[in-house]
């Protein structure tokens, strides 16, 4: 009876630490996944003038659409993401009525039906003023006053995150109580008996 408790609790254990194994490389593999980024040169130019911009890890099967200064500013082009690099790379042309000061480039993918594919990107890109020199003390851009003050919430969190989490919390209890009663219940080395 003892040795069958003993494996039994030794398989405990062992389960445990490899699902919690499992559990933690799969959360650190899923945690550093990078987002896909938008760069834009040069980054100071003259209104009506063109930019270069270029990113990586883009959804390949989905074009790239550039907007000024907000989410839902004036398109200033489409573009499609090489296949095999999931790159994007082409240029825009900044608004020739463009206030001088701070304005944002924003990449964004949406998929087929109308949600946003990736996180939007941007790229920061300063409009100069006359002389060519930026403007400073400039405004980051014109706000909108139809626009929601604070965050929108559009969905709740994905459930496969939601599972993830669940799972590996779960892990972690159960390695921590597997743990407790192995070292809990180790058996201590009995005593020798007195020699007569």
């Amino acid at each position: 009876m003892g040795t069958a408790l003993k494996t039994s609790r030794k398989l405990v254990v062992l389960g445990t630490t490899a699902l919690t194994g499992v559990l933690v490389a799969g959360a650190a593999a899923w945690a550093c996944v990078a987002g896909p980024t938008l760069l834009a040169t040069p980054q100071v130019v003259g209104a009506g003038e063109t930019v270069a911009i270029s990113g990586i890890s883009y959804n390949a099967d989905l074009p790239v659409v550039v907007r000024f200064d907000a989410l839902d500013g004036p398109v200033l082009g489409t573009f499609p993401v090489n296949q095999d690099t999931d790159a994007l790379a082409g240029s825009v042309q900044i608004p020739a009525d463009a206030t001088p000061g701070n304005h944002v480039l924003v990449a964004t993918q949406s998929s087929e039906d109308g949600d946003v594919a990736i996180i939007p990107t941007r790229a920061l890109v300063s409009v100069a003023g006359p002389g060519g020199a930026p403007v400073l003390g400039a405004p980051l851009g014109e706000s909108d006053a139809n626009r929601p003050v604070g965050l929108v919430e559009a969905g709740s969190a994905s459930t496969q995150a939601l599972v993830l989490a669940g799972a590996g919390a779960a892990g972690v209890a159960l390695f921590l109580a597997g743990a407790a009663v192995y070292f809990s219940t180790r058996r201590q080395p009995t005593p020798e008996k007195a020699r007569p």
